[in-house]
């Protein structure tokens, strides 16, 4: 749901993959322990016309590959009581820090706005984070 399409690398060029058109790809993208590369240059891949076959250029935004995240958050060691503030990028790891605490402890941050506009229609389209009392 936090990366619908992304950008694979073939021979320094990019071409576009889109979850719901590959369902299988998807799966395996998104349960796969890698890092999902959403934006080249300007181009974020949610905003690619579809027939986008490649674009040349740098990864300029990502989702970090799974076990990175978790890994970070352990090492964060992070308490029930914990306020943390995280980067937004695909909103896949501010997910996380909210189903692990709840959403009134989690500060999501990014310096592109349209990153967090995208990751903010995700994240409150999930089912709720669990409260504390």
């Amino acid at each position: 749901m936090f990366v619908p399409r992304w950008w694979v690398s073939h021979s320094g060029l990019w071409t576009l993959r889109d979850g719901p058109a590959e369902p299988q790809a998807w799966m395996r993208a998104a349960y796969g322990n890698r890092t999902l590369v959403t934006r080249v240059g300007p181009l974020h891949a949610d905003d690619a016309d579809p027939g986008t076959e490649t674009v040349a250029g740098l990864p300029t935004s990502s989702s970090t590959l799974p076990g990175l995240v978790v890994t970070m958050y352990r090492h964060a060691v992070i308490s029930d009581e914990s306020d943390v503030l995280v980067t937004t990028g695909s909103g896949y790891g501010t997910a996380l820090a909210c189903r692990r605490l709840c959403d009134k402890r989690v500060t999501s941050i990014d310096v592109d706005p349209v990153l967090v506009e995208k990751a903010g229609g995700r994240l409150e389209s999930r089912p709720p984070s669990r409260t504390r009392d």
